[in-house]
């Protein structure tokens, strides 16, 4: 007779309450998110794509250390949405798959993905200061100030992927369900979209606190 312990198989669609990730774990990366985001915003520049590019050369004053510091600071927010979509779709997932949480953590990784597109800009336009030229700032500061639509994206697809995958699994309160599909509705309509671009770092907290681990 083999002594061998024969390992515990699991029927499909469920998961081990050790095996799902914990509610203070999604709170801790919202948190990280927000204070990030936050920090990152108190520090940028409010500028527009017809700002004159002498004029941004003039009033210029990030430091090479500053402006290394918000991009490392960028990057760090980056890797930390890719974390919270992927433990907030595992959850979200646990008793069985829904393609619109698959379509919910792209929303997360595109997400990440601006910010690290905003922290290149960010970078290059320093840059950009550093060589005196105009013409080099004026063409970086238009691609700094313009390339929004990649948020809308990753709103849209992250708050309503997360919205009606809730409203089937019951996984979050159908107030919040309802909620998140409308500030993802917002996010493609121009202006409209920076509502749920600043609310989105709160979103993220008030998700990971009332998100029901159907083990719990």
């Amino acid at each position: 007779m083999s002594t061998l312990a024969q390992p515990v198989q699991s029927s499909p669609g469920t998961a081990s309450t050790e095996s799902l990730p914990s509610r203070r774990l999604l709170v801790i990366l919202a948190g990280t998110y927000l204070v990030i985001f936050g920090a990152l915003m108190v520090t940028g520049g409010d500028r527009s794509p017809k700002d004159d590019p002498s004029k941004i050369i003039a009033d210029y004053n990030v430091s090479l250390l500053g402006i290394e510091v918000m991009t490392y600071a960028a990057v760090i927010a980056c890797a930390v949405l890719v974390f919270y979509g992927a433990a907030l779709r595992r959850v979200l997932t646990a008793q069985a798959p829904r393609w619109t949480a698959d379509v919910a953590f792209i929303g997360f990784v595109t997400m990440a993905w601006t910010l690290g597109s905003f922290a290149v800009t960010a970078l290059g336009l320093y840059h950009g200061v550093q060589t005196g030229n105009t013409d080099v700032v004026a063409a970086l500061n238009v691609a700094d100030t313009t390339n929004f639509p990649f948020a809308m994206i990753g709103l849209t697809c992250s708050m309503i992927g997360v919205g009606v995958t809730t409203l089937g699994t019951r996984a979050l309160p159908r107030w919040l369900a309802w909620a998140s599909i409308v500030l993802g509705a917002m996010a493609p309509l121009g202006p409209g979209g920076f509502l749920p671009f600043m609310v989105f770092p709160i979103w993220l907290i008030v998700v990971a606190a009332m998100v029901h681990r159907h083990q719990d």
